[in-house]
């Protein structure tokens, strides 16, 4: 702990005092203050008035205050420390500073605005090149970069910068392109696959991509012990094949016309065999940024000089892992330098948050009536009108444009009272689960919790973190799902994997949703599977098994001299395709 630290600490016991007005405290408070003992507080006393931060005046004998006089303005010294946490790069202790219990609120908000400035774009100039460098903040630290356990939209994100794929999927053209594999070959009956990969792709740790690499990823994929969540789909293939250093061949237990899907999706980034990811820390890919550092403050990527595709144009990215008061200032993942003209972006995500009843709790939740009463109380549009702030539109499904069709009719009290009459419903109090990872959560549970109230059901609002390994309890569960770029994937994916909602759905209801499936895959037409989409929604819709909330924007402020800046599927700039504009000298 730095004196300037210890001045601040004292400093904050007396927060309005003016220079001319002395504070009076005894040696023993010092002590408890600082924790340390009476010597040590003397030591820190004579330091504090050799700097001529203080005037010490001891108390004159036993039960006399001594007095303490402050010279060093509380928010001058405040913004010297906080500056030199930042340049240390201390972000964590910068942001424990900020939400000091005794700190002026005036003194907070204009803190934390720095630590907001100290993010975005930065050009660091050395010696002989400068660096293009992007620090994020971000709210939570990523629960899993393996590629075969991601499942939220920012750590998806950074497993497609970390790693790359056989093949790409075009959403633009509805089309599949060479990535690792330049080509690729099926049979008639679309069970096997032959995919000849390219040469010289080189892994992070420097050792050149082969076909044994891939057969180690999507075996890994399938194996039960691995326990992966996206193990069904993969647990179609029968057998791999690694005929040829650049050459491997899938055989599949039935027809898939669909398989291109499962091997563009990020689950199935390639990882090299002779590095496990045993922790989750050994993240070697090939992809265009490397891992140079990973821990629980913050995570460094830097551009891989040797990527098969090129060089990223960005140098490094930092996320930072911090408590941010975002009651204070809405902050999103690329902020500003504020340095210079900003740029604003904003686009819906293929998605939606939702609720969902788990059927592997007994509860009123198995009566239809009593959840068409539940779906009666929720308005979307009410919800996004009291709450705002990122909920962009009321959903009926997860893609925002089959959303825009649909008609919203206000709920009604009364409608939803009666079908709750008709119900098992006894008055119960149910666990309903929500999402805490920032007060967004906890003030919609309420909402939700408020207006069930006034229908006569009564829930217990109990958050969730997606890093807690259990299985969640509740009746109802709050959740939300971004599809990615292949979105008809994304669709299966999310029926298919157990992170969803597939866990908590009864025989009966994974028997039907599976039929459906089932059909899915062996259609080759694009329109036809989304009849089939329709018809999967509909049967979700009317047994109210899964019920919308609304869409969610994406925004972005960004620096207008950062170039190339195209939202992917999960609403993040996609870092392949940065680049600072350098400002011109214009010399007179």
């Amino acid at each position: 702990m730095e004196i300037l630290d210890y001045y601040i600490t004292l400093h904050l016991q007396h927060p309005n005092l003016k220079d001319d007005r002395p504070a009076e405290v005894t040696v023993s408070q010092l002590e408890s203050l600082f924790y340390c003992t009476k010597r040590n507080v003397n030591l820190l006393l004579k330091r504090m008035s050799e700097e001529k931060w203080i005037t010490w005046v001891p108390g004159k004998g036993r039960g006399n205050r001594s007095k303490v006089l402050f010279h060093y303005d509380l928010e001058e010294a405040a913004e010297a420390y906080f500056s030199k946490l930042l340049a240390k790069n201390q972000i964590a202790e910068a942001a424990e500073f900020i939400k000091r219990p005794l700190l002026p609120e005036y003194l907070a908000q204009k803190l934390q605005m720095r630590m907001q400035n100290n993010f975005g774009l930065q050009v660091k100039q050395t010696v002989s090149s400068s660096m293009d460098l992007l620090k994020i903040p971000m709210r939570r630290p990523l629960a899993a970069l393996d590629p075969a356990f991601s499942y939220t939209a920012a750590e998806a994100h950074f497993v497609r910068q970390i790693f790359d794929t056989l093949n790409n999927y075009n959403s633009a053209t509805g089309a599949f392109e060479p990535h690792l594999a330049h080509h690729w070959e099926v049979n008639s009956e679309y069970t096997k696959w032959t995919f000849f990969l390219r040469k010289s792709v080189r892994f992070h740790h420097g050792r050149n991509l082969t076909s044994q690499d891939v057969k180690y990823t999507l075996e890994r994929l399938k194996d039960p012990a691995v326990q992966s969540p996206f193990r069904h789909l993969f647990s179609e293939i029968q057998s791999i094949e690694a005929f040829h250093e650049y050459g491997v061949t899938i055989m599949l237990k039935r027809p898939n016309v669909f398989f291109l899907h499962y091997l563009s999706s990020y689950n199935a980034a390639i990882l090299p065999q002779d590095v496990p990811l045993v922790t989750g820390r050994e993240l070697i890919g090939t992809g265009p940024f490397k891992v140079t550092e990973y821990n629980d403050r913050v995570f460094v990527l830097e551009a891989f000089d040797d990527h098969f595709n090129g060089r990223p144009l960005l140098d490094r990215v930092e996320l930072w892992f911090v408590e941010l008061d975002y009651d204070r200032i809405v902050d999103y993942e690329l902020p500003g330098s504020g340095t210079t003209k900003n740029r604003y972006m904003k686009v819906n995500n293929t998605g939606s948050r939702y609720i969902v009843f788990n059927f592997q709790r007994e509860g009123p939740h198995h009566d239809l009536y009593f959840r068409q009463a539940i779906h009666e109380l929720i308005d979307p549009s009410q919800l996004i009108s009291d709450l705002g702030g990122r909920r962009s539109s009321p959903a009926s499904s997860f893609w925002p444009e089959r959303s825009e069709q649909s008609a919203f009719s206000p709920s009604s009290l009364s409608r939803a009272r009666s079908l709750l009459n008709k119900s098992t419903y006894n008055g119960k109090v149910l666990t309903f689960n929500y999402q805490n990872y920032t007060n967004e959560g906890l003030r919609e549970a309420k909402w939700i919790q408020n207006r069930f109230r006034e229908a006569g059901i009564y829930v217990n609002p109990v958050p969730y973190s997606l890093l807690d390994s259990e299985e969640l309890d509740g009746e109802m569960i709050s959740k939300g799902e971004v599809l990615e770029r292949d979105a008809q994937y994304g669709f299966l994916s999310f029926l298919k994997g157990e992170r969803s909602m597939r866990s908590l759905l009864t025989s009966e209801q994974l028997g039907i949703l599976d039929h459906y499936l089932e059909q899915f895959l062996q259609e080759e037409s694009y329109d036809t599977r989304e009849e089939i989409i329709d018809s999967i929604e509909t049967y979700l819709f009317n047994e109210k098994i899964l019920l919308h909330l609304y869409h969610i924007a994406k925004e972005w402020n960004y620096p207008a001299l950062l170039k190339g800046v195209h939202l992917n599927d999960f609403g993040w700039a996609d870092f392949r395709t940065l680049w600072v504009k350098p400002e011109i000298n214009k010399t007179t």
